[in-house]
């Protein structure tokens, strides 16, 4: 069966969105860095997945969500565009050296079916295909695509058919991903000439004639493969494997979440994906000659071939591998280390050469720059990258081209301005997944400027350059007072005990909203203080956080940025559509080379116990299961924690792949899950704090998982979503009074985080989250606005417990220290008291026939929606649908939900409406 692609075309058509030079509100960089983007910069709604100029350097393509545009950019004019319903692919847009069109890869939108066939635990997908190769014509102010399928077109915008609206048909190529497309200039003798697309999901080539894109063949790979180059004569390409080569009989291997069928990848001792590959296909043959091994997670090629040097960006080591490509072998390897702070991070995510060969750019997605290097001579011994300089771009650069006379480089960025509303237009509400990605123009700079720039990026980073004189001390100092939160790593600490707390996508004003104080708008407020009381106190006694910013959208972003204060490029981009969700510790490719938090501590001789967090996901979700255990909740007053903790015991034998993470899991505490309410959850917490006041020793770091704020919508026989949250809060509460009557109170502190705001929207940002701090040694009813991020935590857990940091983003986070007493202030040992909310933790949604009353048919669509998604795994539920049924639950049908025109996240489908989401739970 082949899907439908469906295409829209108009010769000249204004289809809606169109790109603009400047946003009225530029939105957060929440991994907490600037940008002061180079050049002449366009923002565009949706990530921008690909640019390349055209024959004419004033003329230029850029793929994003649902559309190519053309674009005379010097002018800032559409010369036209192409709408088609679905994502491009990674890199997807390439220059056809022979004819002059340009090739788009595209990823449509998959039928309901097919996409829950993609579920973990849903059917295997057969004969569905999705990914299509898109030709595109320019000229005379027009547009032609050929691609799959459907030869009856759904326009868009308005736009009716007529005879410049062209819908081709050819061959589907593959699945839920596309990659990097390449065409041969020349045929292969008298053969047809060529053209080659990664199949990132199906692990395979796909090689097609340039000429119509008929399929010709398709060719086994490695893991992952996502950027491929042609040889001009179409004989041969190369292909870089994100994962590396296939694992062998016993050799070292981790499954990719979460299917029983899902793919191993090969992984070190630590449960790190290995190195990546660089493939060479023959393609006369239609075979894999070679395989080499590069860095970590390859992406972007770029190949010299009157050189014969192939160059790879390699993500996750921050390095580019030169391939002698006639040797078949690594020349050299080019470390990228334009700073004296020397931690991962970088970034490398592409490539592009100048047309004197001399010249390698390379885009730094971590520090938002392209390096730009000299490789006049880069064929010699492995070493530094001999770095010219750094220009500065927008945020997260992850594609690049340089013109044909070599003037000017375009540089797409997949988040450029940060988020909006789901619009360019500016409202007042900010979404997590409204994005707003970029591309900017820059002229090669010349020595003088290229030096401002290179210094401008070091500012923007808080870097010291490699080449500067004037590098900070970061050196322990002896003879320093003891504080809670040393100024450097390693100086004495007052803190022995870290309970590291990690709630689900909240934002600031949805639970504090309310609070009287601060940067607040109670008009966004969902779960006041009558559901999160517990959250109200502890901001209100200790420092309440106002400026506290999630850095990803996701969970899979979250919890790697909260236990690795880095987040490689398989979730940023993300490069896991019809592989994994990585929403936890369960996929290799997701794992930062600098380690965990766990490890770090690990290493420094701290005893380290994870509650639930970074474990993968428990099991379904049972309402009954939940509806029982808070039945005996209720009905066991006053509570006996060791009970619970022996009930789930019985229930849960949490486990993880990564060995340094199991053999410090809690066994009977669950990753996530909505079936086993937060409140028992802090039950076995406190049964375990009693056992350490028995023996008189606490690890110095307890990792803990508290997710019912994520809530279920409002599927019948589940907690109301009100209710959901108010047991989260409940919870926390709880855990931390026991703390604080706790022995080891006067030497702990208590740090409390969403793993993302995606659940909602926030006046500020709709990357602000709540954050909150306990501590004797925390400030008390004050206002701390610093802005923080994620790796501010982290960096303050690793200030607290003398760790070293593992990313360069922890390293140079502002750490937490205005939160926190000054060595000559006296700590506060008073306790904290719990507050049961006035919301009951007991209420159920109702069951669809006993919905009556006031807008009843709102929520019985509301309750059935609710029903067809899943809850077991996080996110899978579609974003932008939950959070109106979640809105109009807690503020009323009639009211309008606030600003957010549309910014669909649906991670383990594809880009289906939200309405066309069946999604059935698994029972």
């Amino acid at each position: 069966m082949l899907l439908a692609l469906t295409l829209a075309l108009q010769a000249g058509a204004q289809f809606p969105p169109m790109p603009q030079r400047h946003v009225p509100d530029s939105g957060v960089i929440a991994s907490g860095a600037r940008v002061t983007p180079a050049g002449v910069q366009s923002v565009f709604e949706g990530q921008v997945g690909g640019v390349r100029f055209g024959r004419n350097p004033a003329e230029l393509w850029v793929a994003v969500p649902n559309h190519a545009y053309h674009l005379a950019w010097r002018e800032n004019r559409v010369l036209s565009q192409a709408a088609f319903v679905g994502r491009p692919g990674v890199q997807g847009v390439s220059l056809d050296p022979a004819s002059g069109r340009v090739l788009v890869t595209a990823v449509s939108k998959l039928p309901s079916d097919v996409a829950q066939s993609r579920l973990p635990g849903g059917r295997p997908l057969n004969r569905s295909k999705s990914v299509a190769l898109l030709f595109a014509y320019s000229g005379d102010e027009t547009v032609r695509i050929t691609a799959g399928r459907d030869t009856t077109p759904a326009l868009r915008g308005g736009v009716p058919p007529d005879s410049a609206s062209v819908v081709a048909q050819s061959p589907a190529l593959g699945d839920f991903m596309a990659g990097a497309p390449a065409a041969a200039a020349q045929a292969v003798g008298a053969s047809k000439r060529l053209a080659v697309v990664p199949l990132p999901a199906n692990d395979a080539l796909a090689v097609l004639d340039a000429a119509d894109a008929t399929l010709l063949r398709t060719i086994p790979l490695g893991v992952l493969p996502v950027s491929a180059v042609i040889a001009d004569n179409g004989t041969v390409a190369w292909v870089s494997n994100f994962g590396g080569p296939k694992p062998r009989n016993g050799s070292r291997a981790a499954a990719e979440c979460c299917d029983p069928r899902a793919e191993s990848v090969r992984v070190d001792n630590r449960g790190v994906a290995l190195s990546g590959s660089v493939t060479r296909v023959d393609l006369v043959e239609g075979r894999v000659t070679d395989v080499i091994s590069v860095g970590l997670h390859p992406t972007s090629l770029v190949w010299d071939q009157r050189r014969q040097l192939l160059f790879v960006a390699n993500g996750n080591s921050d390095d580019v591998s030169v391939v002698d490509t006639r040797r078949k072998m690594v020349a050299s390897t080019l470390t990228l280390a334009p700073f004296r702070q020397n931690k991962i991070g970088l970034a490398p995510t592409a490539v592009a050469l100048a047309p004197d060969h001399n010249t390698l750019f390379v885009a730094l997605g971590g520090v938002n720059a392209v390096a730009v290097l000299d490789v006049s001579a880069v064929a010699g011994a492995a070493g530094v990258a001999p770095l010219r300089g750094l220009i500065p771009t927008g945020w997260y650069p992850s594609s690049l081209d340089i013109s044909s006379d070599g003037v000017t480089l375009a540089v797409g960025t997949l988040f450029g301005v940060g988020s909006g509303n789901g619009t360019l237009s500016g409202l007042s509400s900010g979404y997590v997944h409204a994005v707003r990605g970029a591309v900017n123009l820059i002229s090669v700079p010349g020595a003088e400027q290229l030096a401002a720039y290179t210094t401008s990026v070091a500012h923007n980073n808080r870097l010291t350059l490699a080449t500067s004189r004037d590098a900070p001390d970061i050196a322990p100092r002896r003879g320093v007072a003891a504080r809670a939160v040393p100024e450097r790593p390693g100086e004495p600490s007052l803190i022995d005990h870290v309970v590291y707390i990690i709630k689900e996508n909240r934002t600031f004003d949805q639970v504090l909203g309310d609070i009287g104080k601060g940067a607040r708008d109670p008009s966004l407020v969902m779960y006041g203080r009558d559901v999160t009381p517990n959250a109200h106190a502890i901001a209100e006694q200790f420092v309440l956080l106002d400026h506290f910013f999630a850095s990803g959208g996701n969970s899979a972003d979250g919890h790697q940025w909260l236990t690795q204060a880095n987040e490689t490029e398989y979730p940023m981009w993300p490069l896991y559509f019809g592989r994994s969700y990585p929403s936890e510790g369960n996929d290799p490719l997701t794992y930062s080379s600098g380690g965990f938090l766990w490890e770090a501590a690990q290493s420094r001789g701290k005893r380290v116990v994870v509650f639930g967090e970074y474990a993968p996901a428990a099991s379904d979700s049972i309402p009954t299961v939940r509806s029982r255990l808070l039945s005996q909740y209720r009905d066991s007053l006053p509570h006996n924690p060791a009970f619970f903790r022996s009930l789930l015991t019985k229930r849960y034998n949490t486990r993880s792949a990564i060995p340094s993470l199991d053999k410090i899991l809690v066994r009977e505490y669950p990753g996530w899950t909505q079936e086993t309410p937060d409140v028992i959850k802090a039950d076995v917490f406190l049964e375990h704090l009693r056992e350490w006041e028995t023996r008189g020793d606490m690890p110095n770091l307890a990792m803990v998982i508290l997710p019912s704020d994520h809530t279920v919508g409002t599927t019948p026989g589940w907690c109301t979503p009100r209710a959901c949250v108010a047991d989260n809060d409940l919870a926390l509460g709880r855990i931390v009074e026991g703390l604080t009557h706790s022995a080891f109170w006067k030497s702990m502190a208590v740090l409390v985080v969403e793993d993302d705001a995606q659940d909602g929207v926030d006046h500020i940002d709709g990357h602000r989250t709540v954050a909150l701090v306990a501590s004797p040694f925390a400030r008390r009813g004050v206002i701390d606005s610093t802005f923080y991020s994620q790796p501010s935590m982290v960096k303050t857990v690793e200030l607290m417990l003398g760790l070293p940091a593992l990313s360069m983003f922890d390293l140079v986070a502002t750490g937490m220290h205005a939160s926190f007493l000054a060595p000559h202030e006296k700590p506060d040992f008073t306790m904290f008291t719990a507050l049961a909310p006035q919301q009951s933790l007991y209420e159920t949604n109702q069951r669809l026939g006993a919905i009556r009353g006031p807008f009843a048919a709102e929520r019985r669509k509301a309750a059935l929606a609710s029903s067809r998604m899943r809850f077991d795994e996080p996110d899978a539920a579609p974003s932008d649908a939950l959070n109106r049924i979640l809105w109009h639950d807690a503020r009323g049908w009639s009211v309008r939900y606030p600003g957010v025109r549309q910014a669909l996240f649906f991670p383990l489908a594809v880009a289906i409406d939200d309405d066309e989401r069946p999604n059935r739970r698994k029972r």
